[in-house]
């Protein structure tokens, strides 16, 4: 397919930002907790922006539902195609230019199944998930589908569901592979008596086949805690977002569960919460992990009396124990942006979203932050937005970094005069003297 993209429009940027172009071009996100010393400013550093549409996105397609790179290349899910069935379009980088290489649909996919809701990539398999897809006739037990890369074409090899899946389960309603794990939650499965607990699904690469291995839940669930909204997986620890956990009486303060993986078994070892946690908070709404840091957002968490502003938290793996080492806001926080809703950890760097953030006056038009950690101290260094974004964008409503890249999804745009037919913007690192 041939992609549609509008040309690359340069945005120079602060100094300050230039020490963050700079950690992209040594392959962001490639190696967890690898760093680089950042080199001065160039006056040609820059970022360009590449905006990339579905070729043949259509109304209500929300393109930019969900986003994953690996290296050269992207996958984007736009969840609304053909009436919510859905579909996931691959692109390929050449260059410094992505283009559309190949759209993705289920061999089986049905209208309301909503595949490409999320996606992950990782060592030539694909993985995209349809949390609301009907199986065996029951509706919304969700699925997901394998998609393997053979000379350069994915091709649809596993379909994936819970083997005690069940109704409005949502299963698929986050993804996240490492080697031959893979972890898939099911926020609205009902554990016990316990309608939307929620469980996350443990699969296992045997031979070429995932082979579902273990079932996840909190020891202390309780209903609508919404466990397995999110979730991130990183050698022998998987972090759990549960975020409309009650603490202490606060409704949807939000929680994070670890698993820790002994001898091939995957155990509890740990809940976190945050130091300053409060009701509607909804900390756990995303989660992050790169090695033993992780970054968990908390977007209903109340900034300098506005409400709904967003925050997020970082946390270290210290001797076995995670614990909690800075709190992470935006330097203009405004009510219901959203901060958090949606974010991304790669050693010494972090994206954070804010898809609700007013920007020039246009409200939720969005906006992505980036953080630098320095000194054992993170700091905001800049922001990203959307050259032509305007009202109701949702620029930020899924993320992905890949080396030199930052890939901001936006599924809202008109594009064309097709309501919601959606965008994303690869920001691709130019340094100085290229």
């Amino acid at each position: 397919m041939i992609n549609e993209t509008t040309p690359q429009i340069p945005l120079t940027h602060t100094s300050i930002f230039t020490g963050f172009a700079a950690l992209l071009a040594v392959g962001l996100g490639l190696v967890s907790g690898a760093s680089a010393q950042v080199r001065p400013q160039t006056p040609a550093d820059t970022f360009t922006e590449q905006k990339v549409t579905a070729s043949d996105g259509m109304a209500n397609t929300f393109f930019g539902s969900a986003a994953a790179i690996k290296a050269t290349t992207a996958v984007i899910g736009a969840d609304g195609d053909a009436s919510f069935r859905g579909s996931a379009y691959v692109f390929n980088k050449t260059g410094d230019i992505w283009t559309e290489g190949q759209k993705l649909v289920p061999s089986d996919g049905l209208a309301g199944d909503e595949f490409g809701y999320r996606v992950a990539l990782n060592h030539g398999n694909l993985l995209v998930t349809a949390f609301s897809a009907t199986v065996n006739g029951v509706v919304a037990q969700g699925a997901a589908y394998v998609f393997s890369d053979v000379a350069g074409t994915f091709s649809e090899t596993q379909k994936l569901t819970a083997s005690d899946g069940g109704l409005f389960d949502n299963f698929g309603a986050s993804v996240s592979v490492d080697g031959a794990t893979l972890v898939i939650g099911a926020n609205g499965a009902t554990v016990g008596n316990n309608p939307a607990q929620g469980a996350v699904y443990v699969f296992t690469l045997v031979n070429g086949t995932w082979t579902e291995t273990q079932k996840l839940t909190a020891d202390d669930g309780a209903a609508f805690d919404n466990f397995g909204l999110s979730a991130a997986l990183h050698g022998s620890a998987i972090l759990v977002g549960s975020p409309q956990a009650v603490i202490g009486g606060a409704f949807a303060q939000g929680a994070v569960y670890v698993f820790t993986n002994s001898g091939g078994t995957w155990s509890q070892t740990q809940k976190l919460t945050a130091s300053d946690g409060a009701a509607s908070d909804s900390f756990g709404e995303s989660v992050s992990i790169s090695g033993d840091n992780a970054l968990v957002g908390a977007f209903g968490a109340t900034v300098d009396g506005h409400a709904g502003a967003g925050a997020a938290y970082f946390f270290t793996n210290l001797s076995g124990t995670w614990s909690q080492m800075q709190k992470l806001t935006a330097s203009d926080p405004g009510s219901f942006f959203n901060f958090g809703n949606t974010l991304t950890l790669h050693g010494g760097k972090a994206i954070i979203a804010a898809d609700v953030a007013t920007v020039d006056g246009h409200t939720s038009q969005g906006k992505v932050y980036i953080f630098l950690k320095q000194g054992g101290t993170w700091s905001q260094f800049d922001t990203l937005t959307a050259s032509d974004g305007t009202t109701d964008d949702f620029f930020g409503a899924a993320l992905a970094l890949g080396p030199g890249t930052v890939l901001v999804s936006t599924p809202h745009p008109v594009i064309n005069g097709n309501s919601f037919q959606g965008a994303a913007y690869f920001f691709e690192h130019t340094p100085g003297g290229q």
